[in-house]
């Protein structure tokens, strides 16, 4: 199977890809290799808000989140009653639809084409 970046990279032909569509075409392959589905048995991550900071919720079993804010470096343990504690969404789940999106232009792109 001949994937998008494989073309880019093997095409011998005069027109060449520019050095855009060659970065384009590493942006996707760092993309598909960062936003694979997690192995069997990896702990859900959710995206989340603590208290006013954003960040990501790791389910821990049996006790609960382990809440790290954006940029931090310490975790903090959530409980699962924590009414503070906001699940936004799957982070797998959503880093893949992101990386879809920009595949094909970024959300403009996706507007206006319909």
């Amino acid at each position: 199977m001949n994937s998008l970046a494989e073309t880019f990279y093997t095409d011998k032909s005069p027109d060449y890809p520019t050095a855009a569509a060659a970065q384009a075409c590493a942006d996707y392959l760092a993309d598909r290799q960062r936003h694979t589905p997690p192995a069997p048995g990896a702990p859900v991550q959710h995206y989340a808000t603590y208290h006013d900071l954003e960040g990501v919720a790791t389910l821990l079993n049996g006790t609960g989140y382990l809440f790290r804010a954006e940029g931090a470096l310490e975790a903090q343990l959530v409980s699962y009653k924590d009414r503070d504690l906001v699940l936004l969404g799957r982070k797998d789940l959503a880093d893949a639809q992101r990386a879809a999106d920009e595949f094909v232009g970024g959300f403009a792109a996706i507007c206006c084409g319909r």
